[in-house]
């Protein structure tokens, strides 16, 4: 199954990178999030999907939380930091060069007009209750049978 909801607010990336990528954990205060997956042993976020080409990013890139807050955050570019600069060393005017990284309109024109922005839509995989249950009670070779379609099911999607 997949459910898909809107991600409206401008801080819905603390969600992301406070809750989700810890499974609905939290992350120690002070501690970076690559440091926090690392100790928790999970695997950092990854870039996925077609429209990578179009931003220059590669599929398997690790996402960090900077990339996360200009993405879901501000609907920049998530290398904006590093354009913004190299506009700015070539002589570009800082508001210039702020809006060259935003994606789509920016977001604080949106929010003049008094609309609310849509900054992404989330996808969740999630499987049905039997298959969870048949994952928990399973024995290995029938976990990684469930993981592989699962896997592929998101492939699927994101194609």
């Amino acid at each position: 199954m997949i459910s898909v909801a809107k991600v409206q607010t401008r801080n819905a990336w603390r969600y992301y990178v406070r809750g989700v990528a810890f499974g609905d954990g939290r992350r120690p205060v002070g501690q970076s999030l690559k440091g926090a997956l690392e100790k928790a042993g999970l695997p950092p976020g990854v870039w996925l999907g077609r429209g990578l080409d179009a931003l220059g990013l590669t599929a398997g890139q690790t996402v960090t939380e900077r990339q996360m807050e200009l993405v879901f955050g501000q609907l920049r570019h998530p290398d904006a930091d590093r354009m913004e600069r190299e506009l700015l060393d070539d002589g570009a005017d800082a508001e210039t060069a702020r809006l060259a990284t935003a994606l789509g309109q920016p977001v604080e024109e949106i929010e003049r007009r008094k609309a609310t922005p849509l900054l992404a839509l989330d996808f969740t995989f999630r499987a049905q209750a039997s298959l969870i249950v048949l994952w928990a009670l399973g024995d290995d070779h029938t976990r990684r049978v469930i993981e592989r379609a699962h896997e592929r099911a998101i492939a699927t999607v994101l194609r």
